[in-house]
């Protein structure tokens, strides 16, 4: 009896975790989509930019599906503390019409993209239709198109307003769709006429926004630093003349005491040579010292030179 309670208990325990485990799904805060047909390949460039709900516990495992025909994710990116974009690993499964792609973020801003090959092409003229497939709850979507270089007549179902140019110097047009539930897609249809089949990247011309003046910040105007170089030029030609002095100055002592060397050396043969001439008595002829003014011997006096 004791043990077909456990058993009970332990059925019970995992029928009330299972729809727990079910609405673990993170709800979405904000979720930018972005749609850029043409802009650096022929395809459509679909961008997520997914900021999870405060609520969510993270890190949260996500699970997002995009069209089968995209083969994978282009990119799969968090962003850090420090602002900047980390990859992230996901492993992909192929289910029916889409391709789910499952990983862990320990961040909740996220960024996804994609290039659906699904941009119809027929003479110069293009559609594409694109469908948010409700896997999660947002409380924020907003669908951003941007219509390529040298498109005209684009056409957009539901309206999306009048196109704004941005920086870049491309059009956009953009639609606050607001809180959708889980299970609620969301479909976007446009077309457009195009006469080529030239990209949106790198066609846009980098201009300043104005023209830089001197009182900018971050400019070097030369004048304010010449008299800091004028006085450094003039600091050097002070310790050089300085230099110069002192080493002539040396160098005329190390000669004139070479000189005086020289004279002494050439002088000491003669003291020598008159030191060595004997100088004899004429009387008794003893020898004597050339400084004796006579004889040590015999008195006498001796000859005078």
């Amino acid at each position: 009896m004791r043990r077909l309670f456990v058993v009970l208990v332990l059925l019970a325990g995992l029928f009330i975790t299972v729809p727990a485990q079910a609405q673990s799904t993170p709800v979405i805060e904000d979720l930018e989509i972005g749609l850029w047909p043409e802009y650096d390949r022929t395809d459509v460039l679909v961008i997520y930019r997914i900021t999870l709900s405060p609520n969510a516990t993270l890190p949260a495992q996500m699970i997002i599906r995009i069209p089968r025909e995209a083969g994978a994710p282009y990119n799969l990116a968090m962003k850090d503390v420090d602002g900047l974009l980390y990859n992230l690993a996901y492993t992909s499964e192929i289910q029916d019409e889409w391709l789910k792609v499952t990983f862990t973020t320990p961040s909740a801003e996220l960024q996804l993209e994609y290039y659906d090959p699904g941009l119809t092409k027929e003479a110069n003229q293009r559609s594409y239709e694109y469908k948010w497939n409700g896997d999660f709850t947002v409380n924020n979507l907003v669908v951003a198109i941007q219509q390529p270089v040298n498109a005209t007549e684009m056409k957009i179902l539901p309206d999306f307003g009048a196109g704004v140019v941005q920086e870049d110097g491309l059009t956009y047009f953009t639609k606050q769709v607001g809180s959708v539930t889980a299970g609620t897609t969301f479909t976007v249809r446009f077309g457009y006429g195009k006469p080529d089949d030239s990209l949106s990247f790198g066609s846009q011309s980098v201009q300043p926004v104005q023209a830089a003046s001197g009182d900018a910040a971050g400019r070097v105007n030369a004048s304010d630093f010449l008299p800091w170089v004028l006085g450094g030029v003039g600091l050097l030609l002070v310790v050089g003349g300085l230099v110069w002095f002192v080493v002539t100055r040396n160098r005329s002592s190390s000669a004139s005491s070479a000189k005086n060397r020289h004279r002494s050396a050439r002088r000491q043969p003669d003291r020598v040579g008159s030191q060595v001439d004997p100088v004899f008595c004429s009387k008794c002829g003893r020898r004597a010292s050339s400084s004796d003014g006579f004889c040590r011997a015999c008195g006498n006096r001796l000859r005078s030179e």
